[in-house]
């Protein structure tokens, strides 16, 4: 801000003094000697102008003069511009009354070396470049550098006096370089065209346009944002006011944004007060955000949203926006982690968002509380629908290090799973409800590498489960039928009823251990364990199952005799969730006719050693 008031200020100089240049007929040369004199002697800046002047009387009192540069007086900091104008009105200066007319300023560098270069170059660096030791020294960095910004905020705003009223400013082809003490650039601006009309300090509708752009730094396109609207000044209250701001934005996301601003700036603090409109895409979003430089959070934002969508780091500045913008492509579905994206924000947030989707669920009539520090995002709570049920859990995503953790516990309740086997495009049909509980941890560099390596217990509870093509019961009573040495002649329904069905689901490594198992049918209950290859989704699993007398009233062919009764019949399953579930399982017959023939054995030797001890009781 200072430095703009400063570009500002050389012309208003100038036009000053063109109230004395019409009685004194000053030549051009000795306006700019009085100018640079003046200036030095207020600010101790020095201007010197290289190239051509020119001066004009009519209509307007206007100097020009090319190849004009401006060392302010902290030495880090000069100026240099191709052209600069300005004009003041002519009548108005026979009433000793200046008008400024215009000020134009074109082809200008403004090159600054950093106050701070090592907290500098910590804010403009890549994060993903560093060690963990190096990520510690850049938060402290940072840290210091907004401490050492708040302690000069207040006097560097309104160091330099601006009391003038300009018709229209002009600003073009403007760049602003920071520098190390090296002259190697850290960070780049470049101000396409700046123009306001009739700014004055009186509280006046100001319009204004901007157009800026910033470097990528490498081959991926420069980020470009257009601005235009309106603002008002109050210099006594030190605020800026914004009636209506309209801001697109692209190069940051795969869909240009518009933003819709409103509200109030205090410049002596740099705290902004907003209202707040954006669409990207199928994005939209309205709320109220506060920007504060100086303080943690940053960014204190309450949106509602349609959506969720990486665009929305936009809010939190160009340097968060630009490793989304320009990460590299990922091999497959496999994305980087967002890291560096992630630790230049300062961030809380109360979010409502209609859609969220995660993988191949959609949350909707989500509700979050957000905050992003240093790295460091917290959800807690957050609450939603998802596929008929309701959820919710808290997580913490760590990426203050570039090996990220994620911790999240949670839980659904009335999950429609009818739902949520359609989403996952699963072989299988089902329906029924279910309740789930975790508590997860995971870490990774990747998206993958993070969901792959999710270890924790998972609670699986249902309600009237329904698995469609797997007619259990046949299965079982066609097991009972051969034992028996019988035929089935009754009508199976194809699919299976469960009265219960449980697991207790411990994840490692990219497989889920369901130990144990359980099911419940009308004359069937099982109990097992298996497990289930997250990336594959291959499934095995092993069962005992106990049969009821209720099995036999299906069919007479699988009527339980007594004698095996109290057998644990055993099931295998074995098949991939994206096959057919009807090939899936089996009973072990083989295993049940030779636990009944050992059963036979003994129980024919138990009656031959009573029988030979009743003989021996009776020779006594």
């Amino acid at each position: 801000m200072r430095i703009v008031l400063w570009l500002l200020g050389i012309p208003a100089v100038l036009l000053v003094l063109a109230v004395l240049l019409v009685p004194l007929f000053l030549d051009e040369k000795a306006l700019v000697d009085i100018a640079a004199e003046r200036i030095k002697a207020q600010s101790g800046a020095i201007l010197t102008v290289s190239g051509d002047t020119s001066l004009s009387l009519f209509p307007k009192v206007a100097l020009a003069a090319r190849d004009v540069s401006l060392e302010l007086p902290d030495s880090q900091t000069q100026v240099v511009a191709k052209s600069l104008s300005a004009g003041v009105a002519l009548m108005p200066l026979f009433r000793s009354s200046v008008e400024v007319d215009s000020i134009k300023i074109d082809g200008l560098t403004l090159t600054t070396e950093a106050a701070d270069e090592e907290a500098a170059k910590a804010v403009a660096i890549d994060t993903a470049t560093l060690s963990n030791s190096e990520l510690d020294e850049f938060y402290a960095l940072r840290s210091k550098a907004r401490t050492q910004a708040q302690s000069e905020a207040a006097a560097s705003v309104l160091a330099v006096p601006l009391a003038l009223e300009v018709g229209e400013v002009s600003l073009s082809n403007i760049r602003v370089i920071t520098v190390d003490s090296q002259g190697k650039p850290i960070s780049e601006l470049q101000l396409r065209q700046l123009t306001a009309s009739d700014l004055n300090l009186d509280g006046r509708p100001v319009p204004l346009t901007i157009d800026i752009i910033i470097p990528s730094g490498n081959e991926a396109p420069p980020m470009e944002i257009a601005l235009a609207g309106e603002f008002r000044t109050d210099l006594n209250a030190e605020t800026l006011s914004l009636d209506s701001l309209n801001v697109r934005i692209t190069g940051a996301t795969a869909d240009p944004l518009t933003l819709g601003l409103s509200g109030k700036v205090a410049l002596d603090t740099q705290i902004a007060d907003l209202s707040l409109q954006l669409q990207t895409g199928k994005l939209k979003g309205s709320g109220t955000v506060r920007y504060a430089s100086f303080e943690s959070p940053q960014i204190d934002a309450n949106l509602a949203l349609t959506e969720l969508n990486p665009a929305l780091l936009v809010l939190a500045g160009p340097e968060a926006t630009a490793d989304v913008a320009n990460s590299p492509e990922a091999s497959g579905d496999d994305m980087p982690l967002p890291l560096h994206a992630l630790r230049m924000v300062d961030t809380r947030a109360k979010l409502q968002i209609d859609t969220v989707v995660l993988d191949v669920h959609e949350l909707t009539d989500v509700s979050a509380t957000l905050r992003v520090v240093d790295g460091v995002a917290t959800l807690d709570p957050v609450s939603a629908q998802v596929h008929g049920g309701d959820i919710g859990f808290k997580a913490v995503f760590n990426g203050r290090y570039n090996l990220a953790t994620l911790t999240t516990k949670g839980g659904v309740t009335g999950l429609n799973v009818a739902q949520a086997v359609s989403a996952m495009e699963l072989g299988m049909q089902a329906r029924g409800t279910a309740n789930l509980e975790w508590s997860l941890t995971g870490t990774g560099k990747s998206s993958n590498s993070l969901s792959q390596s999710l270890t924790g217990p998972i609670s699986f509870t249902t309600q009237d489960i329904t698995l469609a093509g797997i007619a259990m019961e046949k299965m079982f009573c066609q097991g009972v039928a051969l034992v028996n040495q019988d035929s089935l002649s009754a009508e199976f329904p194809a699919d299976t009823r469960f009265d219960a069905l449980e697991a207790q689901i411990q994840l490692a490594d990219g497989v889920a251990t369901l130990n144990p198992l359980t099911a419940q049918l009308p004359a069937v209950g099982l109990s097992g364990k298996g497990t289930l290859n997250l990336e594959s989704q291959d499934l095995r699993a092993s069962f005992r199952a106990q049969l009821s007398a209720a099995l036999g009233e299906l069919d007479p062919a699988c009527r339980i005799n007594e004698r095996y009764a109290d057998l644990r019949w055993p099931v295998e399953c074995k098949g991939n969730l994206a096959g057919d579930p009807a090939s899936w399982c089996g009973v072990n017959t083989t295993e049940i006719v030779k636990d009944l023939a050992e059963g036979e054995l003994k129980r024919k030797a138990t009656d031959e050693a009573g029988k030979l001890f009743k003989k021996l009781l009776q020779r006594d």
